[in-house]
């Protein structure tokens, strides 16, 4: 009966982490496919840009303390601290009449609160809790993570649509699924934590800080996520911009999104079997500085096949960078400090992305210096992401006690 009701308490844990994974993006992404739609409003591009880079900013500054919370209070409980921020955030947001514009700010700021907590906490309880299906694991939550953002880009306009409160009740409506998950994981939460660290607030991040490798994958996964906001929170409008619908267009990245599932949930299921992942890195990144000039510069029919495999690209060298938190990582008290390093410094890192590329659009009065831009970040990455596969581990020195 034991063995019976611990298959049964893993799968419930399973589908939460699914579940959870996959309210991680889609406030955030929803934001791209209505962006000419809140152009019209009278939102500039800077602005815009600025919602998806407000919570990349939140991302890391609250990433510092992430892993020391979940330490602390238990990471299930943090996970659903984090989703009811989330979900207060979306409804902030999208408040209208007022304020507004501080109502807009304050929102975004809980989301990128919440969201945080999710993707610091969620490879240290892989970690904890799957210490022998790391591989696995990390590729259904970053496969859940792409599909959030897929179903970010796909209703993000029929809802505004059909919606009474147009594209505010849009981006309204991921609190409402927050709320719906907070419920569904509130039994993770019951039990009490197996302990409590007395560690102080960020001293495993200040001991990984002195060692290259934790630096390497953080770099890493700055630049990766850079590569991955700064091209796709712009994809619909660059689309737009060479003559496909608004439908069309979001229909198009959700279809990246989508084909970026398979990759996420396959390559770092293989890659975690291997000794080191730089040569899966490499192929990714290269994949990425391939496909963007292909997507400005080839004819319209075959551009949708260059965002197919720019999606099998940026999801893939995403799901990585989760992985080699996990592998470079001893036990899961070091993955959650390194998680909270390297979600802190490569988001802040990341963050400028969305509103620099925007600000290049502007100023040249076109995407392709913009864009450019963004091929340099993905060699980057394949350098730096080079260095962070190789083998080796790190642990604290509390966790060697």
């Amino acid at each position: 009966m034991n063995s019976h009701s611990s298959r049964w308490q893993n799968c419930l844990l399973v589908a939460g982490i699914l579940l959870v994974a996959l309210n991680l993006r889609p406030a955030v992404t929803s934001i791209s496919p209505l962006a000419e739609r809140m152009r019209l409003d009278g939102l500039s591009r800077e602005t815009i840009g600025s919602m998806t880079t407000i919570p990349l900013l939140l991302f890391g500054l609250v990433g510092l303390w992430a892993g020391w919370l979940g330490s602390r209070f238990g990471l299930a409980r943090s996970l659903g601290a984090g989703l009811l921020v989330l979900g207060l955030g979306c409804f902030v947001r999208s408040v209208s009449g007022g304020d507004v514009i501080w109502l807009r700010l304050g929102g975004t700021v809980l989301i990128g609160t919440g969201i945080a907590m999710g993707n610091v906490l969620l490879p240290g309880l892989v970690k904890s809790r799957f210490p022998h299906h790391i591989g696995p694991m990390t590729s259904l939550y970053s496969t859940g993570m792409n599909l959030g953002a897929a179903f970010g880009f796909a209703a993000a306009v029929p809802l505004a649509n059909h919606l009474a409160g147009g594209w505010n009740a849009s981006l309204a409506s991921w609190g409402v699924f927050a709320a719906v998950t907070l419920c569904l994981w509130i039994p993770q939460m019951l039990p009490p934590p197996a302990r409590h660290s007395g560690a102080r607030p960020l001293s495993g991040i200040l001991q990984l800080v002195r060692q290259r490798r934790a630096w390497q994958v953080a770099i890493f996964m700055g630049l990766q996520s850079a590569v991955f906001y700064s091209s796709v929170s712009w994809l619909p409008t660059i689309l737009q911009y060479r003559g496909l619908s608004e439908t069309t267009a979001a229909g198009w990245v959700t279809a990246l999104q989508i084909s970026g599932c398979v990759a996420s949930l396959v390559v770092p299921t293989l890659a975690g079997r291997c000794e080191s992942q730089s040569i899966w890195i490499l192929v990714c990144l290269l994949g990425n500085a391939i496909s963007i000039p292909c997507i400005l510069y080839l004819p319209t029919a075959y551009a949708g096949v260059a965002v197919i495999t720019l999606g099998l690209g940026v999801n893939s060298s995403f799901g990585l960078a989760l992985l080699l938190i996990a592998l470079r990582s001893k036990d899961a008290g070091t993955a959650a400090s390194l998680s909270s390093m390297a979600q802190a410094v490569g988001y802040l890192l990341a963050a400028p992305g969305p509103w620099i590329v925007g600000w290049l659009s502007e100023t040249t009065g076109g995407w392709p210096v913009a864009m450019g831009a963004v091929v340099a970040i993905a060699l980057a990455a394949a350098v730096t992401g080079w260095f962070a596969g190789r083998p080796g581990e790190m642990r604290l020195m509390e966790s060697a006690n």
